[in-house]
This record gives C-alpha cells, structure tokens and sequence, in this order.
C-alpha cells in the first residue's frame, strides 16, 4: 500500500508567491545607508541636518493598556450623582400651542378637544341614556 503525499495547502496553490522566501522591504542600499545612524559625524547634531528615514512607530500593548487604566472611574457612583447623571438632561418641554376653548373659555392645546368639554357631553349622554 502506497503512501499518499499530502496536498499542499490551498492558499499555496492559489497564490505561489506565498512560497517565496521572505524578503526585507529595506533591501536597497541607499534606504539602508539613511537609516543607519551616522558614525562619521562626530557631533550629534549634525546628524539632525540630514534627512533620515523614519518609519512609523506601532504603539505597544503597555502603552494602550495604560490610557484604558485611566479612562476607570476612581470611585464608585453614588445613587444620587447617578440619578442626577441619567435624569438631568430630561426635563418636560414647554408647550408653546395653548387656546382658549371656544365653548367653555378654558385654557387647551391645539388641535385636541378641550378635556372639560368632553367630560360634560359624556356625562349629558349618559343621564339621556339612563334617564
């Protein structure tokens, strides 16, 4: 009974330059010359007149691990300061479309039937209906 050979992954198949040997992207001899540090200059302030290569650094865990500490809270919340917190920005609106009822001369709002007016016929109906 034969061996079978495994198959090589699919990703390898689909793109062979994944099998290719990694090269460094800093290969070229004038990128790798600004990036070293100049030796011959002894000031080190001369250094800071020539251009150099900077590459962008990538933040470490300690880093963002440290503004996530700060960002807690120092104590715990008290019922009254979070009850202040949730409520505070949800006062009642004012109501600005106020008339006077045409029947009764009672303050309501636009548009909607005065309550007391309505009150009244609902109880006229009912001693008609009982009565």
């Amino acid at each position: 009974m034969a061996l079978a050979r495994p198959l090589p992954p699919i990703l390898y198949t689909l793109f062979p330059a994944l099998n290719a040997p990694v090269r460094p992207v800093l290969n070229l001899p004038l990128l790798q010359r600004l990036s070293q540090p100049f030796r011959s200059i002894p000031t080190p302030f001369a250094a800071l007149a020539i251009p150099s290569l900077s590459l962008p650094s990538i933040p470490s865990l300690s880093d963002i691990w440290e503004g996530i500490l700060k960002a807690v809270p120092k104590k715990k919340m008290s019922y009254r300061k979070k009850r202040q917190r949730f409520l505070a920005g949800k006062g009642l609106k004012d109501i600005t479309s106020l008339n006077r009822c045409s029947a009764c001369g009672r303050v309501k709002k636009a548009h909607i039937l005065c309550p007391y007016c309505v009150y009244g016929m609902s109880l006229n109906l009912v001693v008609k209906v009982l009565g």
